[in-house]
């Protein structure tokens, strides 16, 4: 173990505590990694004393900034550059052994001493656990004592491919409900890695497996069981399950993002092969533009716009349960379930803490995602195109990639080659106007101002000037009205009907 100082930062740690003569310990989550040969992006430092003054000291060794979490608890993080997390907690009473007996899971319970670091501390066979491949809880009390664990546990072993138990498994059905006593954010951001990470569809099964998902997404739980007509393949909540397959599978194939897992592979194989055929050699022009779209940032959340998309597709039917009716035929029908899915969509992540950025985000995703299936009705002409970017702005393009997953999941097997290819050629014709002919049909730049029209017009100020410059900004797009006489002209026209 003696590469666990072969870290710039886990070094500069090291002196800095060998300096001040105090003892230090690698823990966790950090020691795991490391002996399961992955990169290491968070350290865990157990201190004997004054874990503050030594974080102080290495991010000033390191030019890092660093912050006090817990001053009564004695934690501090230094936050390296580059990203690299480096935390620093003083021990509780009784030493590293008893800050192991506190954490949760045996492959979590680890410890190096970094003066000795050719051995590692495991007091409950987390190695063993590691090589067979198991998320054991220490104790049931690992788990009641901090229920956000119970989440954890889910996520970890989704993360690690590891399996729970059956002890432990049986010990998060039995306390399942307990999850709501953790802090939303502290749910948040474990579902945020749920969700984030790949092949989160089979997360989500999971989730509901162990009776979490109807505590912490209950939503989504409601999904299950709510039946839908023809061309629908699935019932409601194993169509949200395919359509984040669907997505993950058109980032993997289209986009080069590493998402999809096993269940999407099987997914992949359920859709007719000429579907992916289809999307490379329609929409193959749009994939850098469309990586560097989803790959940025919400600046407020510092999560991407990829990761926002999920939970908008995680998200999107959530209206349906309640929108629910059956016409006489005996066709299900769902009227205006996007408009519901968004309120409720609002509310859960506003209860979850989610930033007002990536919510409006959401909303406005699951709101339009209906506006794609009625635009592929007829053909779609610039004026059209135009108000669909004017009301959805840049989130149009999110809408866009939906409507796709959307799409696949909801024929699967069945999906129809000539109606598949139709929609292509929609996405194909709307994020040329995006990407290639902005200026052109999304955003064309002003032919007229306000004072121009009422100073031509003699028109006073008011909610018509607005009114007459958005008339002339979509004859614009449309293509009718080229320059700043035909634009006076058609704003002319408009007042001399009213």
């Amino acid at each position: 173990m003696q590469i666990a100082l072969d870290n710039l930062y886990l070094n500069t740690a090291r002196q800095i505590c060998a300096e001040r003569h105090v003892r230090a310990w690698l823990v966790g989550g950090a020691v795991r990694d490391l002996l399961l040969g992955v990169p290491v992006g968070d350290w865990d430092i157990a201190v004997e004393r004054d874990a503050i003054g030594a974080a102080r000291a290495t991010a000033n060794r390191l030019l890092a900034d660093v912050y006090i979490l817990d001053a009564e608890h004695d934690t501090a993080r230094v936050i390296a550059a580059d990203g690299t997390i480096i935390d620093f907690a003083g021990l509780r009473d009784g030493g590293i052994e008893l800050d192991l007996t506190a954490r949760d899971f045996t492959v979590n319970a680890l410890a190096i001493d970094l003066h000795q670091p050719d051995q590692v501390i495991d007091l409950f066979g987390g190695q063993n656990d590691l090589a067979e491949g198991v998320i054991r809880a220490i104790a049931e009390t690992s788990l009641t004592g901090d229920p956000i664990r119970l989440l954890r546990a889910v996520r970890q072993s989704a993360s690690l491919s590891f399996a729970i138990e059956p002890q432990t498994a049986q010990w998060i059905k039995t306390h399942a409900a307990l999850i709501t006593q953790a802090s939303a954010e502290r749910v948040r951001d474990e579902l945020i890695k749920l969700i984030g990470g790949r092949g989160c569809a089979d997360d989500v099964l999971l989730l509901d497996g162990f009776t979490l998902l109807e505590h912490v997404l209950p939503e989504v739980a409601a999904l299950k069981g709510v039946e839908q007509s023809l061309p629908h393949h699935w019932n409601v909540f194993a169509h949200t399950c395919r359509a984040i397959d669907a997505l993950e599978l058109l980032g993997t194939r289209w986009l080069g993002f590493d998402q999809a897992d096993d269940g999407a592979m099987m997914m992949s194989e359920v859709i007719p092969p000429f579907a992916w055929d289809a999307v490379l050699l329609t929409l193959s022009p749009f994939a850098d533009s469309l990586r560097a779209h989803l790959q940025a940032y919400e600046i407020s959340a510092k999560r991407s716009i990829w990761h926002t998309l999920k939970w908008a597709a995680l998200l999107h039917d959530i209206g349906k349960p309640t929108t629910h009716t059956v016409e006489e035929s005996g066709r299900t029908r769902f009227f205006g379930h996007e408009d519901v899915g968004a309120k409720l969509a609002e509310a859960r992540l506003t209860a979850l803490k989610f930033s007002t950025d990536e919510i409006r985000r959401v909303m406005t995703i699951i709101g339009g995602h209906m506006r794609p299936h009625l635009l592929s009705e007829t053909a779609v002409s610039r004026r059209a195109i135009y108000r669909f970017f004017r009301d959805t702005r840049d989130v149009g393009v999110d809408i866009l990639l939906l409507s796709l997953a959307d799409h696949l999941a909801t024929h699967g097997p069945d999906l129809g080659q000539s109606r598949w290819v139709a929609r292509l050629g929609l996405i194909e014709e709307m994020l040329t106007a995006y990407f290639m002919r902005r200026e052109e049909i999304v955003l064309p730049p002003p032919l007229v101002d306000g004072h121009a029209l009422m100073t031509a017009l003699k028109l006073k100020p008011g909610k018509q000037i607005g009114a007459l410059l958005e008339a002339i900004r979509e004859a614009q797009a449309a293509g009718e009205v080229t320059t700043k006489e035909e634009a006076l002209t058609l704003a002319k026209s408009m007042t001399s009907n009213e």
